[in-house]
């Protein structure tokens, strides 16, 4: 559907490198990457807006290089949607198929549908200025779907909407990618929304792609430090393997032994990544390890920080270590600053990167208890 080559696109000072990228028919990838990562840059060079140093961009086969944005046969949600605000909500949403001479009968009955399926009947004839946040987007993905494109460019539109909105139109894009079978390139700095709408994802950090795959793989199992530190991983901390058996290593962190599984190529020397999610606590000790729960470590709690709906436990394992419960078991647990508690991590949930002599440990010492987590998504 969509591949794109050895992309090299300079923009100013910045400069995109040698991004391979490959959508299948009707896939909704997410781009993930912080401000500056080159996001954006990708996104507009894919539009037409900016030219490529190298590489090639190829849609359905046929090399876009040349070809004008309006024949390109995309829509596009800029992230500040770009309404036109002397037009009405009907005359926006109407405007490329009109501005590219398509007959009212031709793409009308298409047009409607879409106003059914997001509910902005009712808005045809305001103007975008009178509208709320979410009834902007909403006419917003429907300019962008008017003309039936082949490829849908998202480009961190949901940025400034609250958390309920937020997730009303990610709903919302999922049933239209369902109904029309969409094929989306979405762009975003947010890891909830890149894991609630994509299939796949890239994360593309200082103008390069850092890895690539499935989301709940790179989720799970980051390539390197830096994707590890950008997806929120909340415990990274520097160990030493001691001992390899039975698909199994022993790694040593600050003193405290723990078990995770091998991975091909590990050296001596690891970071070892633990997601807050991934700590169970209990306050009855000496219970026996079940299922594949073999590190139950004695635990001090050193501060609790609540938020909505769960609550980040900082703890002192021999080693820094976050954990991330509900109110209802920090309430079960009567959990206080200095509660002597196990905590249990399951040896999967362990991940295990080799480290390089300059990496430090980057466990942050507080984390925002609205902090995504990706159960139940």
């Amino acid at each position: 559907m969509l591949e794109v080559e050895s992309l090299t696109v300079p923009a100013g000072r910045f400069r995109l490198e040698e991004v391979n990228l490959r959508l299948t028919q009707g896939e909704c990838h997410a781009v993930l990457g912080p401000s500056g990562s080159g996001k954006s840059t990708l996104l507009r060079a894919i539009l037409g807006v900016l030219p490529c140093a190298a590489g090639r961009i190829c849609l359905n086969g046929a090399d876009l290089a040349g070809v004008p944005i309006e024949r390109r046969g995309l829509g596009y949600v800029p992230q500040h949607l770009g309404l036109f605000p002397h037009l009405t909500v009907g005359q926006n949403v109407a405007y490329s198929a009109r501005a590219r001479g398509v007959p009212s009968a031709v793409f009308q009955p298409h047009l409607d549908r879409l106003i059914a399926a997001t509910g902005i009947g009712a808005l045809l004839d305001r103007r975008p200025g009178t509208l709320s946040g979410g009834e902007r987007q909403r006419v917003g993905l429907v300019r962008a779907l008017a003309g039936q494109p082949r490829l849908v460019l998202l480009d961190e539109p949901f940025t400034a909407l609250n958390d309920s909105l937020r997730r009303e139109l990610w709903w919302l894009v999922r049933e239209l990618r369902s109904q029309w079978g969409l094929t989306i390139l979405l762009v975003t700095h947010d890891l909830a929304e890149a894991y609630f709408l994509a299939d796949r994802v890239t994360v593309l950090l200082d103008g390069r792609v850092a890895q690539q795959g499935d989301k709940a793989e790179v989720y799970s199992r980051p390539a390197v430090a830096e994707v590890a530190r950008f997806l929120g991983v909340e415990t990274l901390q520097p160990g030493r393997i001691i001992e390899t058996r039975d698909g199994m290593v022993l790694v040593e962190v600050n003193g405290t032994q723990l078990r995770a599984l091998d991975v091909p190529g590990l050296s001596n020397e690891v970071l070892v990544n633990i997601r807050a999610e991934d700590v169970l606590l209990e306050r009855e000790p000496g219970s026996p390890a079940v299922g594949s729960a073999r590190n139950r470590l004695r635990a001090r709690v050193l501060s609790i920080q609540f938020g909505s709906p769960m609550v980040c436990v900082k703890l002192d394992a021999g080693f820094p270590l976050l954990a991330l419960i509900t109110r209802s078991a920090c309430e079960e647990l009567n959990l206080q600053p200095e509660s002597v508690v196990t905590a249990i991590i399951k040896a999967p949930s362990i991940h295990l990167l080799n480290r390089k002599p300059s990496s430090a440990p980057a466990t942050p010492l507080s984390r925002s208890a609205n902090a995504v987590t990706t159960r139940g998504v």
